[in-house]
């Protein structure tokens, strides 16, 4: 039988846990490395950051990055890859490709699962 888990992290974290959080992203660490130090998704820990009256950041691309990603990209790098590489969601390379006048590859087909 499965244990209840609370879903809140500030329920899940305690309070000493909550306070490093808060104090390394004030200091600059970013919310999705802290959300995978702590195991917990980026937009929990966001929201965590938000209910303790932090001001979150918001990653800019640069137009330099913007360029590299395009090139790159252009040269055959996967979306998996820039992510990675340049530590973005998916949602912000895809835009910044867009707005560099990338015309995206096609995706490859789903498998069934069965």
């Amino acid at each position: 039988m499965p244990s209840y888990r609370a879903q809140a992290l500030s329920l899940r974290l305690s309070p000493e846990t909550v306070a490093e959080i808060v104090r390394r992203y004030e200091e600059g660490e970013s919310a999705r490395s802290l959300a995978k130090t702590h195991g917990v998704a980026a937009s929990a820990l966001i929201r965590l950051l938000r209910e303790n009256n932090v001001v979150v950041r918001k990653r800019k691309v640069t137009d330099a990055e913007a360029r590299q990603m395009a090139k790159e990209y252009g040269a055959g790098a996967t979306m998996r890859e820039l992510e990675a590489r340049f530590e973005l969601s998916h949602g912000a390379v895809l835009r910044s490709l867009h707005r560099s006048g990338v015309v995206t590859r096609a995706s490859a087909p789903r498998r069934k699962q069965g």
